[in-house]
């Protein structure tokens, strides 16, 4: 590494160190700012307002919110869930029935011997 390179890093560190200081600076000065709280408490709650009005406007036009897709989606796949279960039992049932045959057709085949 050459001599301008080490100077140039040098440089590019002591940058970067008094960045980083000036944003944990500013970040401490926010964090500690009763102004800066409120102002995120405002727009928190305007977002919810927000949200909350998009949700009425969507249903009285008789459009789905996020809301109701999410939760029709979590319906579905639960209904997906217990069909496959279903299907499972249905199986292991067809299945005990082909072995009670197999044994019948086996007594009886017995019998007429």
């Amino acid at each position: 590494m050459s001599a301008e390179d080490e100077v140039n890093e040098g440089i590019r560190d002591r940058v970067q160190s008094k960045g980083e200081k000036a944003a944990a600076d500013l970040a401490n000065a926010l964090i500690g700012s009763p102004a800066f709280g409120q102002a995120v408490s405002a727009a928190v709650a305007a977002r919810d307002r927000a949200a909350g009005a998009q949700r009425v406007a969507m249903g009285a036009m008789g459009v789905s919110s996020q809301d109701d897709a999410e939760r029709l989606e979590r319906r579905v796949r639960v209904l997906s869930d217990r069909l496959e279960e279903t299907e499972d039992r249905l199986d292991s049932a067809l299945e005990q029935i082909r072995e009670l045959r197999a044994e019948i057709s086996a007594l009886s085949t017995a019998k007429k011997a």
